[in-house]
């Protein structure tokens, strides 16, 4: 839990990296990615946006935001989180093999459909194949 008191401790705006894990939000970001995120308050956080929240669990994950009203995250399959999420970040940037690139705000209109347009194409057995043979390359 070192990761969330360290982004806890950081005044809004401030700006720390934390190192992606899994593929929840595959293939936008992949396993070992670095994540540049910007401390903001949950009331900041926009549909599109890939904001840092905490799980009921306890643990930090990095989805699109779905919806502000409560607070709505899911991965890119389309899969919803758990309530109730705490919103602590937002996705800025990322490092993959060295290069730096900044998070497109652009990208957010996209992402903010994505996750139910793929929780409707992963009910089709073909895209469910095409995307499991992508993904595991």
């Amino acid at each position: 839990m070192i990761h969330e008191a360290l982004l806890r401790a950081l005044a809004p705006g401030a700006v720390m990296w934390l190192q992606a894990a899994g593929r929840s939000l595959w293939p936008l970001l992949r396993d070992g990615d670095s994540l540049r995120v910007e401390r903001v308050a949950a009331d900041q956080l926009r549909p599109g946006d890939v904001a840092v929240v905490k799980l009921p669990g306890g643990v930090l994950a990095a989805h699109v935001v779905v919806g502000t009203a409560p607070l709505q995250t899911a991965s890119t399959a389309g899969v919803l989180d758990p309530q109730p999420l705490e919103g602590l970040a937002r996705v800025t940037g990322f490092r993959r093999g060295g290069v730096v690139r900044a998070w497109p705000r652009e990208l957010g209109l996209g992402l903010r459909f994505w996750p139910g347009a793929a929780r409707v194409l992963k009910q089709l057995p073909l895209t469910r194949a095409v995307v499991r043979r992508l993904r595991d390359r």
